[in-house]
């Protein structure tokens, strides 16, 4: 009997420490790794860059007023809301995920990378930033890609 009290506490202690580890939040990945590689997104910028075309970093949501007349970001027509996974619903996966992006300029996402947030949830929001969609930013009145950030909340319920 105390032998099955012992596992049985142990088993407790090994999944409280488990779900207090998954729960924590990861860093943002840097743009530049430990190892001096640079992410997907970055190479893609710097590629479109290399090839003369014009890349803009925006705020991409809750931006408020835009100021300036050289710049016009355009907003998000189509914003859709990840799925919440089963596997991070089983878990009690929670937390912001952090989605970097690059909208085409005809204003399509045509490269998404989750750079911080659970595990779990990361390819969910990745899928939806893909599918967003974007009004056409422009620089002097010329269509431009742009790169920023899309941030999704995931609350368990």
């Amino acid at each position: 009997m105390k032998r099955a009290f012992i596992i049985l506490t142990a088993l407790l202690v090994w999944s409280t420490c488990f779900y207090t580890m998954a729960q924590e939040p990861k860093p943002a990945t840097p743009a530049v790794t430990s190892d001096g590689e640079k992410s997907t997104i970055d190479k893609l910028v710097d590629e479109a860059k290399a090839r003369g075309e014009t890349v803009v970093k925006a705020c991409l949501e809750n931006c408020g007023e835009q100021t300036g007349d050289e710049v016009k970001v355009g907003r998000a027509l189509e914003l859709p809301k990840p799925d919440y996974p089963p596997i991070a619903r089983a878990a009690h996966a929670t937390g912001q995920v952090f989605v970097q992006i690059i909208i085409d300029v005809d204003g399509t996402v045509i490269a998404a990378a989750a750079v911080a947030g659970h595990p779990l949830l990361q390819a969910a929001s990745v899928q939806a930033a893909r599918n967003a969609r974007f009004a056409v930013t422009k620089v002097n009145d010329q269509p431009v890609k742009v790169t920023g950030v899309i941030t999704y909340t995931f609350i368990f319920q």
